[in-house]
């Protein structure tokens, strides 16, 4: 690390006094940087390990802090002068701690990104790509790209997901309790209906995502309709969700009503395809991967055979995004 060095001296009293030299070289950090990102280009600025560097700036077991109660171990006396920053500069550089919140808005790794800030700066990470409700970035005003992004997300769909979002961001950070436990139940009923990631705010995955963004959205402006639409055409959810939230089984069941009423005001297919000929059936007929037929299955194992056509289509079409997804 070049120049960087302890020096120590024995006063008059026997104690012993540590002097930190600074670090040769200091990038100072973006407005918004995530500690671990600028301790990172602070080791490439130096040319030493990111473990060598957390080791002599005094920050444990070589472990690169990220959340505030990672700053506990921290040796201040060598951290500070050596970085020549305050403890109160190091520490809003920090990720909040959310162990004690219903919902967990906070990414433990780089979900997202903004490519064009990550392009002029090396190793970037700002501490607003790791939050939740985040969708594009402060510092450009550009979108934040996933880890795997999806190219089917339609415009009412990302409208919807920056209302959730929106919502989620206003619940964190005025403390409500009452409508971050919403916003947990919510998540566990898209889990029920097949959403199989509880962080999925979180998730790498845009499409996921979005879909948990969007319901919250809905479910928190109009939480019996976004139920309802969840459970239409859908008999066997009743029963899994009385079995998850027992003590709403009469809520439960309101909604249930709501479904069968949307199930009726659902538009049918008016007129039937005529019926193709062998010889058009023999060369028209798609060939369908494995996955849709999978999906397919899967929309037909959870609606039934009798379920509207529409539906059928529409559930099979989301759980093959998904499991696109996933692949991806």
């Amino acid at each position: 690390m070049g120049e960087a060095r302890l020096e120590y001296s024995a006063p008059a009293h026997g104690r012993v006094r540590v002097t930190v030299n600074p670090l040769p070289r200091r990038p100072p950090p973006e407005r918004d940087e995530l500690l671990s990102s600028w301790i990172g280009r602070l080791a490439r600025a130096n040319h030493c390990s990111v473990e060598e560097l957390c080791g002599y700036l005094g920050l444990g077991q070589g472990r690169v802090p990220e959340r505030m109660k990672d700053l506990r171990q921290v040796n201040w006396a060598r951290l500070s002068p050596a970085v020549q920053q305050t403890r109160e500069d190091i520490a809003v550089m920090t990720l909040p701690d959310t162990m004690h919140l219903p919902v967990q808005y906070v990414s433990s790794d780089d979900f997202q990104r903004c490519a064009n800030c990550a392009s002029q700066t090396q190793g970037l990470v700002l501490r607003h790509w790791r939050f939740a409700w985040s969708l594009t970035c402060e510092n450009c005003g550009r979108r934040l790209v996933a880890k795997h992004p999806s190219d089917g997300l339609s415009d009412r769909q990302r409208v919807r997901a920056a209302r959730g979002a929106a919502v989620l961001k206003t619940a964190v950070q005025t403390n409500d309790l009452r409508r971050m436990r919403r916003i947990s139940r919510t998540l566990a009923v898209l889990k029920i209906f097949g959403l199989e990631y509880p962080a999925s705010f979180t998730s790498r995955c845009q499409l996921q995502r979005s879909e948990a963004l969007a319901a919250v959205h809905v479910c928190a402006t109009r939480p019996l309709l976004g139920a309802a639409v969840l459970m239409c055409g859908n008999d066997r959810a009743f029963w899994e969700l009385r079995r998850a939230f027992p003590q709403h089984r009469q809520l439960i069941a309101r909604v249930l009503k709501v479904s069968k009423d949307l199930e009726k005001r659902l538009p049918r297919q008016q007129k039937a395809e005529p019926t193709p000929t062998l010889e058009t059936r023999a060369a028209d007929r798609p060939v369908a991967s494995e996955g849709a037929l999978q999906a397919a299955r899967q929309a037909i194992s959870e609606l039934g055979p009798d379920a509207d056509r529409l539906l059928l289509l529409a559930r099979a079409d989301a759980i093959w995004k998904r499991q696109s997804c996933v692949r991806n």
